[in-house]
């Protein structure tokens, strides 16, 4: 972790790199580094590593002013799945997200336990940017009913598989929509577990025709196998 660092001195971006990029250079490990604003800053302007289709970022503080500089450099580029789960990422910093046309190659998006409201989730559910989607973990947020509601009408994630949304305050509103929705099409697993599950909302969810492809539905609502 880079402490104290000369703002002048970049040689800590090349160590972080040496320690974090795997053998065959497709991964690179940015977890639990300690962010700051200036941190964001000279990674966006110095670090880039090309062909890199794994980025992990989880637990670094990051915020979201320190997201609006990231997106700004190159490290995002070409970037496959993308791990910023444990963070302090509000709705702003996923809106920078979704504005990034750097990240139009991730299919895979982590932002678990994070402050993300249901702005957030309707940025992603706007944004041609993150159309290659194929899992996107939202668990342990704040997104509720307009979040779910977003995320359920979206037509930019054709491709989304796997969906999680635990522990984001959905109720019978965000269920029916989901069970509605006309876009998530290819979707085989949706994890809601820890919300606000009702009888009415588990059966439109556990008929729904809209979610054929569905072959994994996580829930706590205890259902009757009569």
């Amino acid at each position: 972790m880079a402490k104290n660092q000369n703002v002048d001195d970049i040689t800590w971006i090349r160590r972080w790199i040496k320690k974090g990029l795997s053998k065959d250079k497709k991964t690179l490990d940015l977890s639990n580094k300690r962010f700051d604003l200036q941190i964001a800053i000279d990674v966006a302007e110095n670090l880039a590593v090309p062909g890199v289709e794994i980025l992990y970022m989880h637990n670094c503080w990051i915020k979201d002013t320190y997201l609006e500089e990231l997106v700004e450099g190159d490290l995002f580029q070409g970037v496959q799945e993308l791990w910023l789960y444990e963070n302090r990422i509000g709705s702003q910093g996923v809106e920078y997200l979704a504005d990034c046309d750097k990240l139009d190659n991730v299919r895979y998006l982590s932002l678990y336990s994070n402050k993300i409201g249901p702005e957030g989730a309707e940025a992603i559910a706007e944004s041609p940017n993150l159309s290659r989607l194929e899992t996107l973990d939202l668990s342990f947020n704040k997104i509720g009913d307009a979040g779910a509601v977003a995320l359920a009408h979206s037509r930019n994630l054709p491709r989304l598989k796997a969906l999680h949304l635990d522990a984001n305050g959905i109720g019978e509103e965000g269920m029916e929509a989901l069970a509605e929705s006309p876009g998530l099409k290819k979707l085989e697993v949706l994890n809601l577990t820890y919300n606000m599950i009702s009888p009415e909302g588990f059966e439109r969810l556990r008929e729904s025709p809209r979610l054929q492809a569905l072959k994994e539905f996580r829930f706590d609502f205890p259902a009757d196998d009569d």
